[in-house]
């Protein structure tokens, strides 16, 4: 398909430009220079160009004013003459002449002066496109156009932002603001307004006003060809919103229409986006397989990154070391992308990477290394950015703290203005889901069942939640072949029946693994010991957790080590037949196993372990330890008495009503 023309670039003076023209004139030719600061005039041009590029809104006169005064050295005499010029009452224009006669002399800046001095201001600088823009464009307009602008420019001195930046509508025959009418003044060329809007609405979840305003953008006059040639592109933007609200059935009726207008269109590299975004559908049939991406001119590396999720699902039954690869392959596109396609560097591509590695090195259990990966991803990921790498390493690494037993720090990272400033509504969603699963998690180590049930439970936000990961005897569908029977053995454990359960065990050990899921794996070989001791089979079972120690000793999961080490303490009292040898032995494993239970808040196996030290200490005779840890013992279950009757908690209501002002004012953008 053959790129249409570019359209011609229409322009129109609006008020604030008078102001800028306004400080260069008296910058340049009615205030000798040497009279102000070189950090004066240095401030003074970062404003400038601020205004002058416009990538953002303009300022108010006041506001414009405020940032010059700001400046370095601005009492000294020379700035005070300058601001003194710059009074509204000074540089208004009392009649039509005025603004003519200060156009004409804007002109002055870019000519070049008698005797081949060089001009104040270079033709084809910055300022000197945006003057010479402004003289030409002023030389169009009628005398009502002038009129209107004199006007405007006089209210936008007195701060009014409204006036004068209204809707121009160009038609040819009521349009009588211009004179001389050039090509681009005879229709209205596409302008990026509406599909601001379109973000806007896509963002704070409006969805009528996101596809009304999508609607609005790609009506508009973008070439001179019969076919605009736009109609894809609307579609992909449509199914790209319905998919990031979970939408998928309407995302994949657009997708269907996208890729056939695409193919009659010829448009080669929306076909691709609209294939690859078709490909991150879930599929219809549940045993169905999602189709992985081949790599092929045109693929985005983010598509690629994209397939890690799905080899990362546990029921697809892939090992992690497929995962890697896909990262490794989606490097080697993201560099061929850049170097030989030559499409423009993404930052935040460039980082998504790691942000996956740090997932992927999470599922198999290496902590650190995922930590690493995420630091990386904070370090030099952009803050409420258009892509939300930040804010998934964000909540993952205050997720991994609270599990550490840092319940509050987690949800005080959470709340910092950095992580949800600037959050769309989706990942608000996200943001508050998981400030509520570490509250759960809390009141779920805690005993605090009532808390849940009448609190907790009632202002779940929406999010994928399943109960199993925080409480026995509840109902949830399956989703996992791993968590499942690892669930199902320790709920038979729980009532004294884990012997029952070692085929769910075994079967949840082998898949966990041949995926290298290997914090998985690590809780299982520590729960085969545990049922082992129910066998006799007190040695081996002993050599079965000691061959696992080294990788959970180091504490990247508190809570397998405590596990581990309350076991492994009953492994080596029972293999060394209860002798004070191995007995002590064992109390410096339930050292360990208690500090880490009692940092986790995991009141109800703190106290089973605090009582099988009192035990020990009687039988080897140490009654003041004996005493110490029995008094710890109670303790702890006068505080199990007192969680299980709290239903509120002073910081958990305020943390939730930030939770919901943070929510109605993102609603409200």
């Amino acid at each position: 398909m053959e790129e249409p023309e570019i359209p011609p670039t229409a322009h129109t003076l609006r008020p604030h430009h008078i102001g800028l023209l306004m400080v260069m004139v008296l910058l340049y030719r009615h205030c000798p220079r040497k009279r102000f600061h070189p950090s004066f005039l240095i401030q003074v041009h970062r404003v400038l160009l601020e205004e002058v590029v416009e990538v953002t809104p303009p300022r108010s006169f006041p506001k414009l004013l405020e940032a010059l005064k700001a400046a370095p050295h601005s009492g000294d005499e020379g700035a005070r003459v300058f601001f003194e010029s710059l009074q509204p009452e000074r540089i208004d224009f009392v009649s039509v002449d005025y603004m003519t006669n200060f156009f004409h002399g804007v002109s002055y800046l870019y000519v070049e002066h008698k005797g081949g001095e060089e001009a104040d201001i270079s033709r084809r600088s910055i300022f000197g496109y945006f003057c010479r823009r402004a003289v030409v464009s002023y030389m169009k307009l009628s005398f009502a156009g002038v009129s209107k602008l004199r006007v405007d420019y006089h209210e936008w001195l007195h701060g009014n932002t409204t006036v004068g930046y209204e809707r121009m509508e160009r038609d040819l025959i009521t349009f009588d603001t211009l004179l001389l009418k050039t090509h681009a003044d005879e229709y209205r060329w596409a302008e990026p307004d509406a599909y601001s809007d379109f973000e806007r609405g896509a963002a704070i979840g409006d969805s009528n006003a996101a596809s009304e305003s999508l609607r609005r953008f790609f009506e508009q006059h973008f070439h001179e060809d019969s076919d605009s040639g736009v109609r894809q592109h609307a579609l992909l933007n449509l199914s790209r919103m319905h998919y990031l609200r979970h939408e998928h059935a309407a995302a994949h009726k657009f997708l269907k229409e996208a890729i056939e207008i695409s193919r009659l269109a010829g448009d080669e590299k929306t076909l691709q986006q609209c294939q690859s975004l078709l490909h991150r559908l879930p599929p219809k049939r549940k045993s169905q397989r999602p189709m992985i991406n081949e790599i092929q001119p045109g693929l985005h590396p983010i598509e690629v990154l994209f397939d890690v999720e799905k080899l990362l699902r546990v029921k697809n039954e892939q090992p992690l070391s497929a995962s890697f690869e896909k990262i490794i392959q989606a490097i080697g596109l993201y560099d061929h992308w850049i170097d030989v396609q030559g499409n423009s560097l993404d930052n935040a591509d460039q980082w998504s990477q790691h942000a996956v590695q740090s997932v992927v090195w999470s599922a198999a259990g290496c902590e650190k290394l995922a930590a690493i990966e995420e630091n990386i991803v904070t370090a030099f990921g952009e803050i409420g950015g258009d892509n939300n790498n930040v804010i998934t390493v964000t909540l993952n690494r205050a997720y991994r703290r609270a599990r550490q037993g840092g319940y509050q720090d987690a949800v005080a990272v959470l709340l910092e203005p950095n992580v949800w400033r600037g959050l769309t509504l989706s990942d608000y969603a996200r943001w508050a889901s998981q400030i509520w699963h570490i509250m759960v998690l809390r009141a779920s180590r805690r005993g605090q069942l009532r808390q849940y049930n009448d609190l907790l439970k009632v202002m779940r936000p929406a999010g994928a939640f399943n109960p199993r990961d925080y409480f026995f005897n509840v109902a949830a569908s399956a989703t996992s072949i791993i968590r499942d029977p690892l669930y199902e053995y320790m709920q038979m454990r729980e009532v004294g029946q884990a012997a029952t359960a070692v085929e769910q065990l075994l079967k949840a050990l082998w898949h966990s693994e041949f995926q290298c899921r290997y914090g998985s794996y690590r809780t299982g070989i520590v729960l085969l010991a545990d049922v082992g001791l129910e066998f006799g089979m007190t040695k081996r079972c002993k050599r079965i957790i000691e061959e696992i120690m080294p990788q959970i000793i180091d504490g990247d999961d508190l809570e397998q080590r405590a596990l581990a080490c309350f076991t492994l303490a009953r492994c080596t009292i029972a293999s060394g037949e209860r002798s004070q040898d191995s007995i002590r032995e064992a109390l410096s494993y339930l050292d360990i196993a208690e500090k880490d239970y009692a940092t986790l808040e995991i009141l109800q196996s703190l106290a089973d372990v605090q009582f099988l030290i009192s035990v020990l200490y009687h039988n080897l005779e140490m009654f003041e330890e004996r005493d110490a840890a029995a008094t710890r013992h109670l303790k702890t279950e006068e505080v199990m008495k007192e969680a299980a009757v709290v239903i509120a908690e002073d910081w958990v209501d305020d943390v939730w009503e930030l939770v919901l002002d943070v929510g109605a004012a993102l609603s409200k953008r």
